[in-house]
């Protein structure tokens, strides 16, 4: 496998705003590693003789290898497909950014000037349920 400089950065989160470049370099590491433990298995299953199955599990690791390899040259910008250039430029444009959230504060002064809602007056049901209600536990 090629050396690549995404491979053994464990990322357990995926932040809002982040670049492109960033997220397809995220998924080819996470292609590498697929693949790796794909030929981990090939080679398990070449060695318990069950050779269909290590040629399929061969076949799946290059298969990811070389779509990690492919994501990787996107994250560079030396795609080759001017489709996938096309909907990398517009991707930013899209992508909604990240505004922080930021909580409004009252002063204390606002504080005393805000006014407290009412107790809320029950209905005629409600008085008759509660009146019925002190009855029953009497």
């Amino acid at each position: 496998m090629p050396a690549n400089d995404s491979q053994g950065k464990t990322s357990a989160y995926t932040f809002q705003g982040s670049s492109p470049a960033d997220q397809l370099l995220e998924i080819a590491r996470i292609h590498h590693l697929e693949s790796k433990q794909l030929l981990e298995r090939s080679r398990q299953a070449q060695a318990e003789d069950r050779q269909e199955e290590a040629k399929l599990l061969l076949d799946l690791s290059n298969s990811n290898e070389k779509r990690a390899i492919q994501f990787e040259k996107a994250a560079r910008g030396e795609c080759d497909d001017p489709i996938v250039r096309e909907i990398l430029d517009g991707l930013e444009e899209t992508t909604p950014k990240y505004t922080p959230y930021a909580p409004t504060l009252m002063t204390e002064e606002e504080l005393l000037y805000t006014p407290v809602p009412e107790k809320p007056k029950h209905g005629p049901i409600a008085r008759a349920v509660a009146w019925v209600g002190s009855w029953v536990t009497k």
